[in-house]
């Protein structure tokens, strides 16, 4: 027989084994919160209403037939089958225990039998309870195949031990997750956006939340770099568990970063970026504010449009050969397009190695009408000034992103007959008041202010896509919450509006020209959408 000691012994090292994975749990522990396949399918089916093939919700009296992924499961029973009120209505608990026993309606008191598989079934694609009684007719009947109800049903029997439903959310909190570079050159916009997503929350926190719910903001380095931005990104949602991203930093090439936010289905809300990239078809979880270089770029080719009197316009365009300066250049090209316009020149460079006498020499060879520039407002200087010295008066255009500050330094004569995008919303405009009085309660500087009214904006989507969403919450119905939004003004940006094949928030760009006497800039138009055709 063992002594005492060796039996204390014997206890710790087992218990040690247990937790270095040597030995395996007992079989009743294994796997305990795992879905079978099929049981994912059906998870699938009560959250989202999909499945491999489309399924149907037919509503009243079967004359209305909708995908089912617009009324589904969850959105009413709730994440776990709790049961909620839904207006007038109280959609009952659907927990496995629950249907299997006699229950009495919350809203007409009568009590029904228990369910089995066959009669749930019947309730779900017929809308009859287990006594073949007509039920609500809130409640849609759904058409779907014998698989997909079985496994539609398989779920409902883990449902409300499902610990799955939704990682980085409870009752009282939801983890969101920022990729910042907190460290690097871009360290100072980084920290300045993290103080701003701060401030942000920490605002709503201070009211009571989101339907009670207080927001826990985390950040990973992304260093501003695109492979340190994917790990950050995947530290955030695998690590960190977060229920959302928003007002991420984006760098220039983010396919990879959106191909993992597309295969984890995490929703982010308000990349701050220069420019949005997008894909066709739009990734479904990537929710954009502002316009791309290239809508930009567009915009501006529509306003020279207004402004030029000859038959046939001849543009130049200078550009430095990177993704976002290309983004600009294939806009231009495409609208172009819709006009009497030629490109008579068309000259790249390499960043750092900007020869402004040679392209200056070029552009007065070609005597176009107007000159396009997408590059550095360093370079943007270096061409104005060697412009002015060589006589040549040509209107430039370009974006108020890609020039800043460098704008209010062209040469007076030329800075009068610049005209530069301006994404945002105009300058001159006195609706910052919030935005400015929630940073000042907060103790943060504006010292970054385009990117952190950007991250500002992000925030007052996502928590008025929350409030869309009502209490019963999960991230499809907070997608689906941003796709419903309609011209909702965040004061710092023009207004969004979502749509389920539009991820961009704000369609069109502003054009200002230049006081370079005052430092500001001058609103000449109307946002102006970039028109499609003529």
């Amino acid at each position: 027989m063992l002594t005492r000691l060796a039996r204390i012994k014997l206890a710790f090292l087992v218990l040690l084994m247990v937790m270095a994975g040597v030995l395996a749990a007992p079989a009743h522990m294994q796997g305990k919160d795992e879905l079978t396949e099929q049981e994912k399918r059906g998870r699938q089916i009560y959250l989202k209403g999909t499945a491999a093939s489309e399924i149907m919700a037919l509503l009243g009296d079967d004359e209305l037939e909708v995908p089912a992924s617009s009324f589904t499961c969850s959105n009413c029973h709730g994440l776990r089958g709790e049961g909620s009120k839904e207006g007038g209505l109280q959609p009952p608990p659907i927990d496995w225990q629950t249907l299997t026993k006699p229950h009495a309606s919350a809203l007409t008191g009568r009590e029904r039998r228990a369910y089995n598989e066959a009669t749930l079934a019947r309730a779900i694609s017929a809308g009859l309870d287990p006594d073949a009684v007509r039920m609500h007719p809130g409640m849609p009947r759904y058409v779907m195949t014998r698989d997909q109800m079985a496994d539609l049903i398989a779920y409902l029997k883990r449902l409300d031990k499902d610990a799955s439903v939704e990682i980085g959310m409870t009752d009282e909190s939801i983890k969101v997750g920022a990729a910042l570079p907190l460290t690097g050159p871009l360290a100072p916009v980084g920290e300045d956006i993290k103080a701003t997503l701060n401030a942000s929350f920490a605002q709503v926190n201070a009211q009571g939340g989101i339907y009670g719910r207080r927001f826990q903001l985390v950040t990973e380095d992304s260093r501003g770099e695109a492979a340190a931005t994917l790990e950050a990104t995947r530290r955030l949602i695998e690590q960190d568990g977060v229920f959302a991203l928003v007002g991420s930093f984006e760098p220039g090439d983010s396919s990879a970063v959106n191909r993992l936010i597309k295969t984890q289905e995490i929703p982010l809300v308000g990349p701050v970026t220069l420019s949005p990239r997008h894909e066709l078809p739009p990734n479904p979880y990537v929710f954009y504010l502002l316009p791309t270089f290239a809508d930009q770029a567009r915009s501006l080719v529509d306003f020279v449009s207004t402004k030029s009197k000859s038959k046939q316009t001849r543009l130049a365009v200078v550009y430095a050969g990177n993704d976002f300066n290309l983004d600009a250049l294939g806009g231009l090209k495409t609208q172009v397009k819709l006009y009497p316009m030629e490109v008579v020149s068309e000259q790249s460079y390499n960043a750092g190695h900007f020869e402004a006498a040679k392209i200056v020499q070029r552009l007065a060879a070609q005597k176009p009408d107007y000159i396009f520039f997408f590059g550095t407002g360093d370079d943007a200087e270096a061409l104005a000034t060697e412009m002015e010295g060589a006589g040549l008066k040509i209107p430039l255009l370009s974006s108020v992103v890609m020039l800043g500050r460098h704008a209010f330094n062209l040469p007076a004569d030329l800075a009068a007959q610049t005209f530069l995008s301006f994404p945002s919303e105009l300058p001159v405009q006195e609706n910052f008041a919030e935005f400015v009085g929630v940073m000042q309660k907060a103790n943060v500087t504006l010292r970054s202010p385009a990117f952190q009214s950007v991250a500002y904006a992000a925030t007052r989507v996502f928590l008025e896509a929350l409030k869309l969403s009502g209490r019963q919450l999960n991230r499809t119905a907070l997608i689906n919450s941003l796709e419903q939004m309609q011209d909702f003004k965040t004061g710092v940006i023009p207004p969004i509006t979502f749509a389920p094949n539009r991820r961009t928030g704000a369609i069109g760009s502003y054009v200002v020209g230049i006081d370079s006497t005052k430092k500001q800039y001058v609103p000449l138009t109307e946002r102006l959408a970039p028109k499609e055709k003529l």
